[in-house]
């Protein structure tokens, strides 16, 4: 049986290199785009989370698609 605390570091390992990997991705990606796209591409993303935090949970479930069950 593995130990909690294996499992727990496992995870913790695993979680840093994936947040690495991306901030290589995004460096790499900053580096080889113009300001202006990918500040574009950012105030896309930030006015969707801002939009999203305006609608009610059937608003946001019509947009993606789907139906509010209770």
């Amino acid at each position: 049986m593995v130990h909690l605390t294996v499992l727990i570091m496992g995870f913790i390992e695993d979680n840093r290199k994936e947040r690495m990997k991306f901030v290589d991705f995004w460096s790499d990606y900053v580096l080889k785009h113009s300001d202006k796209e990918w500040s574009r591409q950012q105030n896309v993303i930030i006015n969707s989370c801002l939009r999203s935090t305006r609608m009610t949970r059937e608003e946001y479930l019509k947009m993606k698609g789907e139906t509010f069950r209770k």
